[in-house]
């Protein structure tokens, strides 16, 4: 998009030629890249929940065979 400014008797008003957004650009870095930042780490947390029953276990495995999703199991093995 271009500003006619031919009314001006001056040329610099005349020859300017308005950057757009690159004046905000580093506002605007700089928030893309905290913004990312929260969502990385949000996706590598790992939710803890608590611990399931052997029936629901075999339940989720088997809506995620079914369904071709990916899951993410930790196990905790308490040794006595």
């Amino acid at each position: 998009m271009s500003v006619d400014r031919s009314y001006s008797s001056y040329e610099v008003i005349r020859a300017y030629q308005d950057r757009g957004m690159m004046k905000w650009g580093s506002f605007a870095t700089g928030e893309l890249t905290e913004a990312q930042n929260a969502f990385v780490k949000e996706q590598n947390s790992d939710k803890i929940l608590q611990p399931l029953s052997h029936h629901i276990i075999l339940h989720l495995l088997n809506q995620s065979f079914t369904n071709q999703v990916q899951v993410k199991i930790n196990i905790n093995l308490r040794l006595k």
